[in-house]
């Protein structure tokens, strides 16, 4: 009878170290990327990124001129203006506006079935840039675009995120019930003192995986992602912030494991010695 429960106890703790493993890299998930207005977070910044305003700006003023209302005459001579416009329109909130509005979309895209277009109102920008041409040329009448959707990328499909949402809800619950299932293998060993300290390795076991995916998690995106034109940099930015905040986090739980285990290991010399 021992037996089978030290046996039940062990298949406990390896289940508990098991969700211990997956709790904190799914907490980041869901926190900044299933998440909406954790994803804004990240992406809120590369608003300032060069690369990323010349792909909606120049997509406004290609917008402009390729319009058909636009007489060929002034096409010429309005390129380098509404250039220089779209370049100062950056600093603007209608362009902040806009790659906000980008992003949400983007954040849809990510999380539908099957490739799709990020399709981006540049109404706002454009609006802004020919403000400025026209301020520049008072007697220029610029004609706005009758359509200023433009696809700016071409989002490839990832099923991992679109299969993140069904485990969304157990996210911030693994690591509770991780503890509840160590605390009850503990309950039914016989050998508490052996228990205790396998515990602890079990949660040195999911810190070192925790850590390790922090690290190697540019190995897990596929290059069709990681790669992709204009959504590349983006999640390697998403990336990066995932190293820095469960590198740590994987740290610490190694330390917990750590004590736990040279706690049980204590117990048992005492033990032995009493």
């Amino acid at each position: 009878m021992s037996t089978v429960r030290d046996l039940l106890a062990v298949l406990l703790l390896i289940a508990a170290t098991v969700l211990a493993s997956l709790w904190l890299p799914a907490v980041w998930l869901q926190s900044h990327v299933v998440d909406r207005s954790g994803f804004l977070e990240i992406t809120q910044p590369l608003a300032d990124d060069p690369a990323f305003q010349r792909t909606l700006t120049d997509g406004a003023v290609e917008t402009i001129l390729s319009d058909e209302n636009m007489p060929e005459w002034i096409s010429d001579p309005l390129t380098p203006i509404a250039q220089e416009q779209a370049a100062r329109a950056t600093d603007t909130e209608v362009y902040t506006t806009v790659w906000d509005a980008a992003m949400i979309e983007l954040h849809g895209a990510l999380f539908s079935p099957g490739t799709s277009e990020l399709e981006v109102d540049l109404a706002p920008v454009i609006d802004a840039l020919l403000t400025g041409v026209e301020d520049q040329v008072p007697l220029l009448d610029v004609p706005r675009p009758d359509s200023a959707a433009v696809t700016i990328a071409t989002i490839p499909d990832v099923p991992l995120l679109t299969h993140a949402t069904i485990l969304d809800p157990w996210a911030q619950r693994a690591g509770p019930i991780a503890l509840g299932l160590a605390v009850l293998a503990l309950l039914i060993a016989r050998r508490r003192r052996g228990m205790l300290m396998t515990a602890g390795l079990g949660t040195m076991i999911a810190g070192l995986a925790t850590w390790a995916l922090a690290q190697r998690i540019t190995d897990l995106v596929p290059d069709r992602v990681d790669q992709a034109a204009f959504l590349g940099p983006i999640v390697q930015a998403f990336e990066q912030r995932f190293t820095g905040d469960v590198t740590p986090q994987g740290v610490i739980l190694l330390g917990v494991g750590a004590l736990v285990a040279a706690t049980g290991l204590v117990l048992i010399g005492l033990r032995r010695h009493g």
